[in-house]
């Protein structure tokens, strides 16, 4: 029976009341209390009185789609529901921490709300721990994290009910020595691990929009989330399929090679040419920008350049921007000129551009004007370790530039074009979608919204929302932690491996196949034998008959394996999510091949095939095949039986997972 809970207590109606100022639909807030209730359901009782209980969860959003809305009003209703404490950890980045920590100050009203200073007193850090609702915001350094942790020792803290919200969770928490094998942990890790240990009573929630570090942990890891609650963007959210879908209308090809033209490395001297492509890009900008100012909808807009980690590259490509600044001003005064005409035809092209998805363009000369006053005022800002700042628009145009400080927990408000080029040779899916700074609360803007980017990073981006909306498809029918598996395609890793242990990871690859090491032979499988005899007593051998993916699973259901043997890959609940994740991704096709009076007695590798008699060409290889053996009974106690091997479709795909070992 599901555990009542308050949800309309006064901390969490506070709440809801603040981000009324910005969430102006019902519907909108009670999206975010309903997703709040489910962590609250799903999370620990904290007045129950059991010595020691504890349990974790994942909130599982979509890059920038409001999940800090979700952690505030959760963190509330906790407050309502008897949670004495709530420690929210964070970036390690002062500008995020100071947002997040001004965020819960002006939203949790009703509770004292600690900072990552708030400790250093100790008598004062005591009285604090006896005032409740407490919340604490902390940033995920291993320093500041051992001084919290070595305060609420000092204390004695250990007896209060604890809800712990790790934000951005599969970043810096998880323990980045996992691949070594040797024992060692990373600080951020031990310390969290220190303090999700030092309360009985408590409930870890980590928090992310690519959880795939995560859900890749053993199942029986601590930082492998129990349970998972989706979040859903509310009205106006573009997100992935606004930029990848199939009839994708913002998508701007440019040259991987121009691209790399952008790096210091290649520039010895400054050259003062912008390239091509990115040259379009920001004309598009200019004219999208104009048109949104003349419209009075906003008074500034942003364009993003991201295509490097390498402060050299970002302070090239700033210098690079100022030059471009301050020729479009030379060449605007001066209508006589040839540069004059180009530079018109090239801003005319970007407005037919645009015209393509906003059909009520203000008049061509309007906008030239325009971009003629406001030009000399644009803004170039570098966004990177080196700056502090918080990103402002202070300008009609806003022109930025920047690396990793552009990633995580940081929103550009009306960003409009995008010129992104980072390109790993082997690319993290999370690293990757977390870059998707165009993502976001974005519908007014869509019409002049565009993205441009190298076709075979567009091919990357596209791969990872495939990956994302099947996950995400995944997680909704198993939310308590049954399955989570990750769909990959080839070249991406799932995430990086430094956190993976890559002894507990399995992985259906296309193409290949799979078989249990030896079947269950003994009398408990008679009626699961009798069963498949006479559901495959139609088909004949030698052939391959057409049938669906749920009459292959219905009959692997009856195929059990033999737990003397090693199970890893040939594990039923993996094996059968991962033939419905492909049944989701394409269609309900599947071929069955059946083989009779097969006397095989030796154990098999699980990869190891079980076929002998060429049958493996009998079937197309556009659609999972189950080859099917029945085996003859050997004696009373070797049972005859159907023992089973699967082929996955051919494709550049991997469906991962990880079990015990």
């Amino acid at each position: 029976m599901e555990r009542q809970i308050i949800t309309d207590g006064p901390h969490t109606l506070e709440v809801l009341r603040v981000l009324s100022g910005t969430i102006k639909t019902d519907e909108g807030l009670k999206s975010i209390s309903d997703k709040a209730s489910e962590i609250i359901v799903r999370s620990v009782d904290p007045v129950a009185g059991d010595a020691k209980i504890s349990s974790d969860g994942l909130l599982y959003g979509l890059i920038q789609s409001g999940k800090t809305s979700i952690i505030t009003v959760a963190a509330a209703m906790a407050a309502d529901n008897g949670f004495q404490c709530i420690i929210i950890l964070t970036s390690d980045i002062d500008l995020l921490y100071e947002q997040t920590l001004e965020r819960v100050k002006r939203t949790l009203r009703g509770s004292t709300v600690l900072g990552k200073k708030d400790w250093k007193d100790l008598n004062k850090f005591a009285r604090h721990l006896r005032t409740f609702p407490l919340v604490i915001v902390c940033s995920k350094n291993s320093s500041r994290l051992n001084k919290l942790l070595e305060a609420l020792k000092t204390t004695r803290a250990k007896g209060l009910s604890v809800l712990i919200i790790d934000d951005e969770a599969d970043q810096a928490s998880l323990n980045t020595k996992t691949s070594k094998r040797l024992g060692e942990i990373s600080g951020v890790n031990r310390v969290i691990t220190g303090i999700r240990e030092f309360f009985p009573i408590n409930t870890y929630l980590q928090v992310t929009a690519t959880p795939q570090a995560l859900f890749l942990q053993r199942p029986d890891h601590k930082y492998r989330p129990s349970f998972t609650v989706l979040s859903n963007p509310g009205d106006g959210y573009v997100g992935g399929a606004t930029f990848f879908d199939d009839d994708q209308k913002v998508l701007r090809n440019v040259d991987l090679h121009e691209v790399d033209s952008l790096k210091a490395t290649h520039q010895p001297t400054l050259q003062g040419k912008v390239p091509r492509g990115l040259r379009k890009a920001l004309y598009v900008f200019l004219v999208g920008a104009t048109v949104k100012i003349i419209r009075k909808e906003a008074e500034g807009y942003a364009f993003l350049c991201h295509v490097s980690l390498s402060q050299k590259d970002h302070k090239y490509i700033e210098t690079l921007l100022g030059c471009f600044k301050e020729d479009l001003i030379k060449t605007l005064q001066d209508t006589s000129t040839a540069k004059y005409t180009k530079l018109t035809s090239d801003l005319k092209n970007a407005y037919d551009d645009l015209s393509k998805t906003d059909s009520n363009l203000p008049p061509f000369d309007k906008i030239v004007d325009q971009i003629k006053f406001y030009i000399s005022g644009t803004s170039i800002q570098l966004i990177n370790a080196t700056t502090s700042e918080e990103i402002k628009l202070e300008a009609a145009y806003n022109m930025l530039v920047g690396g990793n400080k552009l990633g995580r927990g940081v929103t550009i408000k009306n960003l409009i074009v995008s010129y992104y080029g980072r390109n790993p040779k082997r690319p993290n899916a999370d690293t990757v979608l977390q870059h998707a700074r165009m993502y976001g609360y974005r519908e007014k803007d869509v019409s002049v919204i565009r993205l441009f980017l190298p076709e075979r990073l567009a091919e990357h981006f596209k791969l990872i929302h495939k990956m994302e909306e099947a996950l995400r498809d995944l997680v909704s029918q198993h939310p308590i932690g049954e399955f989570e598996g990750l769909y990959i395609s080839s070249p991406l890793h799932a995430t990086r491996r430094n956190v993976l242990d890559p002894n507990s990871l399995g992985m259906y690859v296309a193409g290949r196949s799979y078989n249990p090491s030896y079947p269950l032979r003994t009398s408990e499988i008679v009626e699961d034998t009798k069963y498949l005899d006479n559901k495959l007593a139609q088909f004949q051998g030698k052939q391959f008959t057409e049938v669906t993916i749920d009459f292959i699973i219905e009959m692997l259901k009856h195929c059990r394996p033999d737990p003397n043997y090693d199970i890893e890959l040939w594990e039923e609940k993996n094996l059968l999510v991962a033939i419905e994740q492909i049944k989701k991704l394409g269609h309900n096709k599947a071929y069955l091949v059946v083989v009779r009076n097969r006397d095989i007695r030796q154990s098999r590798h699980e990869t190891q095939g079980i076929i002998s008699g060429g049958e493996e060409a009998l079937a197309p290889k556009d659609a999972p095949t189950l080859f099917i053996y029945r085996m003859n009974e050997i004696s009373w106690k070797q049972k005859a039986v159907w023992w089973p091997q699967l082929r996955f479709p051919d494709g550049n795909y991997v469906l991962a997972f990880s079990f015990d070992w």
